[in-house]
């Protein structure tokens, strides 16, 4: 069984505006990590995106608590105004960016290795035709069968 976490309750428009002003410190900083994840991956740096991975989920689960908050409190909310409602609505369309250019960033890499697996799953099991030069000295075909030759590994760079 898990614990209920503790909601605060809005009893002021400082109240209000502090709440306000905790969850758009957690969009911020969710934010900025969907970023870095999303740079990481589009440059290739694969470990260094998978290394942000517990930092993310633990923004995230922050964020959701703090979010939780904010809705248990959405009628005093909108009986105070608070400023912050309206920054807040600008952070999520801006996460909403974010989230989704970093989802269009994973499509792309899963389809390029998608494509990269394809090409050499393809290349393994293709038949083989080797030419060579036979005792007539002319060029003698032979039909690999379902085996494929070995991989050639170049030691020079």
């Amino acid at each position: 069984m898990t614990a209920t976490p503790h909601i605060p309750t809005i009893k002021s428009s400082e109240d209000a505006e502090a709440l306000c002003a905790m969850l758009e410190s957690r969009l911020d900083t969710l934010e900025a990590v969907i970023r870095e994840e999303t740079d990481h991956l589009a440059t290739a740096r694969l470990s260094d995106a998978f290394a942000l991975y517990d930092r993310k989920a633990s923004e995230a689960r922050s964020y959701e608590r703090s979010f939780l908050a904010f809705r248990h409190n959405v009628v005093a909310l909108a009986r105070y105004k608070p400023t912050g409602l309206e920054r807040i609505k600008m952070r999520h369309g801006s996460l909403q960016a974010s989230l989704e250019a970093n989802l269009k960033t994973l499509q792309t890499l899963t389809s390029v290795s998608e494509n990269i697996l394809r090409g050499v799953a393809r290349e393994v099991s293709s038949t083989r035709s080797l030419s060579t030069y036979g005792k007539t000295g002319q060029v003698d075909t032979i039909k690999g069968g379902t085996t494929t030759p070995p991989l050639m590994v170049s030691v020079r760079y």
